[in-house]
């Protein structure tokens, strides 16, 4: 069926090509028509909007994605992608696997060479070897040409915002994967800013246990100690760690200027764990669980932060640890984890030495992530329509259907309002029985997906349901800066890769077990250190250092192929993306209206 589509499309682009050769160009409003030149090289004109529908006829792609939900079978079910379809008259079939058996699924899927025609990347399931690597082994496709002449809304974000743009092109200088960018809606004046999420998790204390002992939340190493000393006498409850010896973040070990991997310094890489820096923390960390200020269960905490955090916070295991700002103040009492009523955890800054340093912590939000690639099994035909269908991802419209779904179901325009787009009860106050909000607009917006995404959409859904901690947990942990970290979207080639590999893993297992012996006391790390820095050096750490320069260097130093288009910043700098975004979303509005019934029917 997808062959035979195939040959229709290519016959009818072949046609209108030949027709568009003896038309003014200006009258091709159509997109079918404007993508229809691809047969065309020397004639084909960039597209200046996305108008809809994309396609005449309908279409269907496939996309594979890591998702699951306790309440829906599948991705394709949410409000806003069946209004998208309707829209754009273009079909995407989701194949979606759980988290817990991504990794797995996605290595199989590969390893068969029978490709959907989109992979998301949720941040789980990155190609092997990076992007590049993905062209090179015929597997994914190079969007840059599309992202030149079928995705003007991606084309002009990339080309006026230098962080998006650091992030989502390739060292080589090409485009590959579409990428998630985190934005602000701004309702009253219908635009789209781009704007960073803050720090969205972040050390939390028990604020109850303080009031009772009438101590203010500590912001130096010596008050930290002095609380969890107190945590520990009147509530037996202690610090956790990572089962690698480390805060999430590397809080705490931050405050020496270094983390427990490679960070920046002077604008060179170096490694952690063989400075002086290093051995203070980990001999401090050795004095508190010796005092008993550290949970002696941590070596079996493991994840990307501390998921044992809901049982140990709400057991009183814990006053201390790497929480969400979601779950913070009364959560846990809240969701019936605990009976304590008066229980209330409060976001911290990540303690400093001294009074008045700046605060630093591994944590670096991106303003853009987790892609979407083509793959080869999109054929050249079809592209132009794909790229089309991606990069409506990049328009208002879509950033309000993505971030709050649809209006009169799942929000409300209330000028009034500091959110102007409001929730409604459906998502606020869901009526099945144990649901969260956050499932509950799960149900009507995909939230991450490609393209804009509001990231305060959820912290209105938190707000909006009694939580005020949310906003808390941004403004705290927005205090602290990442000015220690290597660049996030820096990268290895595949060789370079495999060497990194070969080196350091071995490297990673006898730091960690080292330390962790150090702070258990089961190893001396007076009489012991010299030796643990010399296996380390011994071990060709200078080698990783030299190939994580190397990929810095090259990061900071890539250049955009299309940088031509570059527009001046300025005022006018997004101003070609805002008249095609305004042209379009009256275009939008319209064919949402006359899809109104079928939407009912569709959603049915």
């Amino acid at each position: 069926m997808k062959k035979l589509l195939t040959l229709l499309l290519a016959l009818s682009m072949c046609c209108t090509a030949f027709v568009s050769c003896g038309e003014d160009t200006d009258n091709s409003s159509n997109s079918g028509s404007q993508g229809s030149q691809t047969a065309e090289e020397d004639t084909l004109e960039p597209l200046t909007e996305i108008t809809l529908p994309i396609s005449e006829e309908p279409m269907s792609f496939t996309q594979w994605r890591v998702w699951s939900s306790d309440y829906m079978t599948n991705y394709g079910e949410t409000a806003a992608i069946q209004k998208l379809e309707e829209m754009t008259n273009i079909h995407v079939d989701y194949t979606c696997v759980p988290s817990t058996a991504g990794t797995e699924k996605y290595g199989l899927m590969l390893a068969s060479g029978d490709f959907p025609d989109m992979i998301y990347d949720g941040g789980t399931t990155p190609y092997p070897g990076g992007e590049e690597a993905g062209i090179d082994d015929g597997v994914l496709r190079d969007l840059t040409h599309y992202v030149e002449y079928y995705m003007p809304n991606y084309r002009n974000l990339i080309a006026t915002n230098e962080d998006v743009r650091q992030v989502v092109v390739t060292d080589e200088g090409n485009n590959v994967g579409a990428y998630m960018i985190r934005t602000r809606v701004d309702g009253a004046n219908h635009e789209v800013v781009i704007e960073n999420e803050p720090c969205w998790a972040g050390m939390a204390i028990r604020q109850d246990w303080l009031d009772e002992l009438n101590m203010e939340i500590p912001t130096t190493i010596d008050e930290l100690h002095d609380v969890l000393v107190g945590f520990k006498d009147n509530f037996g409850g202690t610090m956790d760690l990572y089962s690698d010896g480390t805060l999430g973040y590397d809080c705490i070990l931050s405050a020496y200027g270094v983390t427990s991997d490679f960070y920046m310094e002077n604008g060179k890489v170096a490694y952690g764990p063989t400075t002086d820096a290093y051995k203070e923390y980990v001999t401090l960390m050795r004095d508190w669980y010796a005092e008993g200020l550290i949970n002696p269960d941590f070596i079996t905490n493991t994840g990307w932060y501390l998921t044992s955090d809901n049982t140990n916070y709400a057991n009183d295991v814990i006053g201390v640890g790497i929480y969400l700002h979601g779950f913070l103040g009364s959560y846990l009492y809240d969701t019936g984890a605990t009976a304590n009523e008066d229980f209330y955890l409060s976001p911290m800054v990540a303690p400093v030495l001294n009074e008045g340093d700046p605060v630093v912590t591994t944590y670096q939000a991106l303003i853009a992530l987790q892609p979407v690639y083509a793959t080869t099994s999109v054929t050249d035909e079809e592209m132009p329509y794909l790229a089309q269908w991606i990069d409506y991802h990049y328009t208002y419209d879509w950033d309000v259907m993505c971030s709050y779904g649809l209006e009169g179901d799942s929000y409300t325009v209330d000028e009034n309002s500091e959110w102007y787009y409001v929730f409604t009860d459906k998502v606020t106050h869901p009526e099945t029985p144990g649901m969260t909000t956050t499932s509950a607009l799960a149900f009507v917006a995909p939230s991450f997906d490609i393209g804009y995404m509001d990231w305060r959409s959820t912290w209105q859904n938190f707000e909006l349901s009694g939580n005020d901690w949310s906003q808390k947990g941004y403004e705290t942990w927005g205090q602290q800066t990442d000015a220690i970290m290597l660049p996030a979207g820096a990268s290895f080639t595949a060789e370079e890769s495999q060497e990194y590999d070969d080196i350091f893993l071995d490297i990673d297992t006898y730091v960690q077990e080292m330390t962790v012996s150090f702070i258990m006391g089961t190893r001396d790390i007076d009489a012991e250190w010299d030796t643990f820095v010399n296996t380390i050096n011994g071990m060709n750490i200078d080698r990783c250092i030299e190939l994580k320069q190397t990929s810095v260097d090259r990061y900071t130093g890539k250049e955009w192929k299309l940088a031509d288009l570059i527009v001046e910043s300025g005022d006018d700098a997004t101003s070609s993306s805002e008249v095609s975004e305004s042209s379009e979303s009256s275009e939008s509005s319209e064919a949402m209206e006359s899809s109104e019934s079928s939407s009912e029917s569709s959603a049915e």
